[in-house]
């Protein structure tokens, strides 16, 4: 890759739009998590059934992941965004008028593979337009501003659905999405100019996969990303709402405040979290681990606290999930360190199936434990049992990042992440 001048005013233009961008697709993202309970009504399903709607979509984001990097790798930011943010705005419509669930689950495959084209495309503009110094904390950064789109779900897209209805509420989503479309378009370029990204290789779309797969250091962001990202993922995609409302109690009103505080909380966590990567480097894995690990103290702490947890409980929970989004970009980081170029839009979306796969098993088990223990109405307890899934994905994911991480020292020149 040559260098060029980076920085400068265009260079935050361009992030800005690239941040934007992926606002509108966190708000579409995250905007079924809030309504599990009126697409029931919607669909005439029961509400254990709407975990389908987000396997569908979650499956589809994951297995377009590999697919999308490589696309990013040939075709640049610009064109990928503005794809991705089009078939998501089409999803958002046919979503927005769907009435029977096999439409519905067709509206959530072009919205979870819109979805995949636009965070890693987001983060290679930071790669190509900032200096080294400035790309964990932006990288950080950006995540966190994503987590508006989380807000704009849990708290206008709620008041949206309560007072103007389902269709209302989905082509509102649909409009944000085209709006960020405009965006990239307008504003977003590839790279500055004057720099080149080389070294693209031979072969055909899919050629750096094998090369990228082989890396250590793409091992052990994968597994980063499934510790990490999961308990989001699960959470603020369908059951965190149904859990908090259900299970605890709340109003709807209650639970949005809550996952406002996710939101404010990942806002927070995020740059502190790029500012410690940045400074202590070599010990970045720890520092995921050690966040996800206070996550799962809290969230264990939760479910078997008897009758309702206390609100300072829940809070802390809201809190220590929000903390786990910017603990799983620390996998970027790593790619960043390791992967070349030219291969860096194929390694993030390996790196970022490890989470959408994870997440995507803990929503289906917590799905099918809810059905098969509670039918239609499931029970607090049965909430209890259900949510405790999570806690199966943290162990494994925690061992494999181990072992990773010594697998990755082991092929560098010294013990150095």
């Amino acid at each position: 890759m040559t260098q060029a001048q980076v920085g400068g005013w265009r260079a935050w233009s361009v992030w800005a739009a690239g941040t934007l961008a992926f606002i509108a697709a966190m708000f579409s993202r995250t905007s079924f998590g809030v309504a599990a309970i009126p697409a029931a009504e919607q669909f005439s399903a029961p509400v254990g059934a709407m975990s389908m709607f987000v396997i569908v979509q979650a499956g589809v984001y994951a297995a377009m992941q590999i697919p999308a990097g490589a696309v990013l790798d040939r075709l640049g930011s610009r064109n990928v965004l503005a794809i991705g943010l089009g078939v998501m705005t089409a999803g958002q419509v046919v979503l927005a008028f769907a009435t029977s669930f096999p439409l519905g689950l067709v509206a959530r495959v072009f919205i979870g593979g819109g979805d995949a084209l636009i965070f890693s495309s987001a983060i290679r503009l930071i790669l190509l337009w900032f200096p080294p110094r400035k790309i964990p904390v932006l990288t950080q950064v950006t995540a966190a501003a994503g987590q508006a789109g989380q807000w704009l779900s849990a708290v206008p897209l709620v008041m949206i659905l309560s007072n103007w209805g389902w269709a209302t509420a989905f082509l509102t989503v649909a409009a944000s999405c085209f709006a960020g479309l405009l965006l990239a378009v307008l504003v977003v370029r590839d790279a500055p100019p004057g720099l080149v990204v080389t070294s693209r290789g031979s072969g055909g779309l899919f050629a750096g996969v094998g090369e990228v797969l082989a890396m250590p250091a793409a091992q052990l962001a994968f597994f980063i990303h499934m510790l990490a990202a999961s308990a989001p993922i699960a959470f603020t995609f369908l059951w965190g709402f149904p859990y908090l409302t259900q299970a605890q109690g709340l109003t709807d009103a209650q639970a949005g405040s809550l996952f406002t505080v996710f939101v404010i909380a990942s806002m927070i966590v995020g740059p502190l979290t790029g500012m410690l990567t940045r400074r202590f480097a070599a010990r970045r894995t720890f520092l995921a681990l050690g966040i996800v690990g206070l996550s799962a103290v809290v969230w264990t702490s939760a479910l078997v606290w008897p009758g309702y947890a206390p609100h300072w409980l829940l809070v802390l929970l809201l809190i220590t999930i929000g903390a786990d989004a910017p603990a799983s970009n620390i996998a970027f980081d790593i790619n960043r360190s390791h992967v070349p170029a030219h291969r860096i839009g194929t390694a993030t979306g390996v790196t970022i199936v490890g989470g959408f796969s994870a997440g995507l098993v803990v929503v289906a088990a917590i799905g099918v434990l809810l059905s098969i223990l509670g039918g239609p109405n499931p029970s607090a307890d049965d909430f209890r049992v259900a949510m405790s899934a999570q806690l199966v994905v943290w162990v494994y994911a925690g061992i494999m990042v181990i072992r990773k991480r010594r697998q990755l020292l082991r092929s560098l020149p010294s013990a150095d992440e």
